[in-house]
């Protein structure tokens, strides 16, 4: 990004010799000598990157002017025009900058591009885009108005005008641009979606029958369907509302905004119970939709449950500290960012009570259906839920949902109604184990076990809670029984692989891990503990296989990453540990065990003095962590800063009296500024604190080099 080409062509170079197969890397390096004029070996590093990951290949095509999904368009998508001898260099940069939000220097890359000859038309439209998603609407504007008047016949580019005008609050003029898309492509969805949301707000039937095109033209877009359903429902027509959630609903059956919109029905018919439970549902298909967290809240209150309505209070307010209604969607066609703008409806109440007729009777089959039928094809009776678990399954769904305060009320709701405390006892020790109180979860599984032996939940959350507080000796005897109980349940196998494990018994560890990634082979926690125990068997080629594939699955695992740069350090490959402990540290900056593992790393690999500014930093943030604190000594000590490493250690010492690497280390500083008598004492009280100590032994040793040394300054003349 600064011009550096040539050391950024070394950079990646090197990252290439580590991993031949790193298809970011060729990527980038197609970036660099295309920017330097080398446009043959741009090529042949593009061609590269894209046969390693094929999806680089859509990245000249992000801003096409092709269909949307669903239907083509009338004209023949626009080509990118490479001039002779040219190359997309500043454009795909540009792009890489807004697939990460970096909308100033994506704006920077595309003007360049302009400068460099790159397909006008494709920048063009690339930088009207962002400055939409900039919200500048006025600069987009006069970019698609030059834009339409030079390509009038591209559907996807009225529309993109439409919605800079409609946000410009100029809803005549946009009007007529969502028109002119839709009377080139009657079937552009995106367009007919748009014309929906801006007539909405009249509440006429031109609204409903612009949705409905929509709809008919791409089956597939939820959007038209929400906003279709909140127009049914702003007028009071609540079955085909609840119709039209529905059928969002059979095919995303989380969608938050479809459950919040079922739960707003149900609140207007005074169903509060019912609309409790969509209400819930919205919130743990999205726990930050702020929405259904309020109108909770509300029916919460109407239920009598004030405890509960004010926690559902409180969380609404900090994601958005004023409620608002539903809103409608805009939809522009975008591949790399979230196409959807939000429009809030006009809040209106003139829909006349003489429109509704005398009365209205809800279709109980619709809520049947919404409540009991949304359930997978192919599922079976086999598959219903025991009579003993059905209180119980809005409490399970808010444990995995990581809800444990509705949890604990669902659960104490549930007992209250004739449930088993039985089974809440294994669910309360759940939620324990969710908070870190592993004792208390013990107690609860094993008075579970007390009274039903053959309680499956409750064996394995005992052998899992004994793992957790480190006496896996205690599960020895439960491992078998387990396994036994779960061949078809993984987290079951999942505990048997873990208690093997601790208990020094990898070959069986790895069979019962083999079971569960045969029952489900897409998670990466199998993998990253099959890496594990790979690792004990001595294997490191394996393991490294395995966090690759668990990487592959998730590339987000932050432990993962940290795991894999030890495993890196043990190869010897201390680039690639590097590299593994930095990509941790990018996805947390906080993670204080990468940090001191990188530290540590660049002491024995680089120099003392490179860690320095890491710890620092580290110690910015949390300074009462002594382990950093410790190191930033060590590094101050090695690099001759004996005075400031004095100061770290006196500050451990402080909280942590009996720190024994901070006494020895101390006594190492007080020898070398010549205070004799401070440096035995330090050590002195390291060997008594604790005289097998691995610091007892050095203290020992360097207490006669003190003594030694004492004696030779005191002899020398003053």
């Amino acid at each position: 990004n600064r011009g550096l080409n040539d050391q950024a062509l070394v950079e990646l170079q090197a990252a290439i010799k580590l991993n031949p197969d790193y298809a970011d890397a060729h990527y980038l390096v197609a970036f660099v000598y295309g920017d330097m004029g080398q446009h043959d070996e741009a090529k042949a590093a593009t061609k590269r990157a894209v046969q390693l990951n094929p999806t680089l290949a859509r990245a000249q095509a992000n801003l096409t002017l092709g269909a949307a999904e669903g239907h083509e368009d009338k004209e023949e998508p626009a080509r990118p025009q490479i001039a002779e001898g040219k190359a997309f260099a500043h454009f795909n940069l540009g792009l890489a900058f807004r697939q990460k939000g970096y909308y100033a220097e994506s704006l920077r890359e595309y003007r360049l591009a302009l400068d460099s000859g790159e397909d006008r038309r494709l920048v063009l439209e690339a930088m009207a885009e962002v400055h939409l998603l900039k919200r500048d609407f006025e600069t987009a504007l006069d970019l698609y108005d030059g834009l339409v008047r030079e390509f009038e016949e591209s559907p996807k580019l009225w529309n993109e005008r439409g919605v800079c005008l409609h946000q410009a609050g100029r809803r005549e003029a946009a009007q007529a641009s969502y028109e002119k898309s839709v009377a080139i492509d009657p079937g552009y969805a995106l367009a007919w979606n748009n014309l929906g949301v801006l007539l909405a707000d009249n509440q006429s039937q031109e609204a409903i029958t612009a949705f409905n095109k929509a709809i008919q033209s791409n089956r597939q877009m939820v959007d038209p369907r929400l906003n279709l359903a909140l127009q049914l429902f702003h007028l009071k027509r609540f079955q085909p509302a609840l119709e039209m959630f529905k059928s969002v609903l059979s095919d995303a059956a989380d969608n938050a905004i479809a459950w919040n919109g079922v739960g707003l029905v149900l609140m207007e018919l005074k169903r509060f119970a019912d609309a409790k439970n969509a209400f819930a549902r919205s919130v743990e298909g999205n726990q930050n939709h702020a929405p259904a967290h309020y109108n909770l809240s509300f029916t919460l209150s109407q239920l009598g449950d004030f405890d509960g309505a004010l926690r559902e209070t409180k969380r609404a307010l900090e994601l958005e500290p004023y409620y608002v209604p539903q809103k409608f969607s805009l939809r522009i066609d975008l591949q790399y960012e979230d196409p959807t703008i939000a429009i809030v409806p006009e809040i209106s109440g003139d829909v006349a009570t003489t429109e509704l007729g005398e009365g209205f009777t809800l279709d109980e089959g619709v809520l049947d259906d919404i409540f009991a039928q949304l359930v997978p094809d192919g599922a079976d009776e086999s598959e219903a839920v025991p009579d003993d678990e059905a209180p119980f399954v809005l409490a399970r769904d808010y444990i995995g949902k990581g809800l444990l305060e509705l949890a604990t009320a669902e659960l104490n709701r549930a007992v209250s109604r004739g449930g088993s405390r039985v089974r809440a006892n294994v669910l309360l020790g759940d939620i324990f184990a969710k908070r870190g109180y592993h004792g208390e979860a013990l107690e609860r599984y094993r008075g579970s076990r007390a009274h039903d032996p053959d309680d499956t939940d409750a064996l394995r959350g005992e052998v899992t809670t004994l793992l957790n507080l480190d006496r896996a000796h205690e599960a020895a005897d439960m491992i078998d029984e387990l396994a036994r109980r779960s061949r078809s349940d993984v987290d079951g196998l999942v505990a048997c692989a873990q208690a093997r494990l601790a208990l020094g018994e990898p070959v069986p560890a790895l069979d019962h891990l083999k079971q569960a990634q045969a029952l489900e082979p897409g998670r990466p926690d199998l993998s990253q503990l099959q890496a594990k125990v790979a690792i004990l068997l001595g294997d490191l080629g394996g393991a490294l296989e395995a966090y690759q594939a668990a990487l592959q699955l998730d590339p987000g695992l932050v432990q993962v990453w940290y795991e894999l740069g030890g495993l890196e350090e043990r190869r010897r490959n201390w680039a690639g540990a590097r590299l593994a402990y930095e990509r941790a540290l990018d996805l947390l900056p906080t993670y204080v065990e990468a940090t001191l593992a990188l530290a540590r790393l660049l002491i024995t690999q680089d120099s003392p003095r490179a860690a320095i500014h890491l710890l620092v930093d580290l110690l910015s943030v949390d300074p009462y962590e002594f382990d950093a604190l410790l190191l930033l000594a060590q590094v101050l000590l090695a690099d001759g800063r004996l005075e400031q490493a004095r100061e770290a250690l006196v500050r451990i010492l402080k909280f942590e009296t009996d720190n024994l690497a901070a006494l020895y280390f101390l006594g190492d500083v007080q020898l070398q500024l010549r205070d004799y008598e401070g440096a035995k004492e330090s050590w002195l009280r390291v060997v008594t604190l604790d005289p097998a100590n691995e610091y007892a032994h050095r203290a020992r040793s360097q207490l006669r080099s003190a003594k030694d040394l004492k004696h030779i300054f005191a002899a020398q003349p003053e």
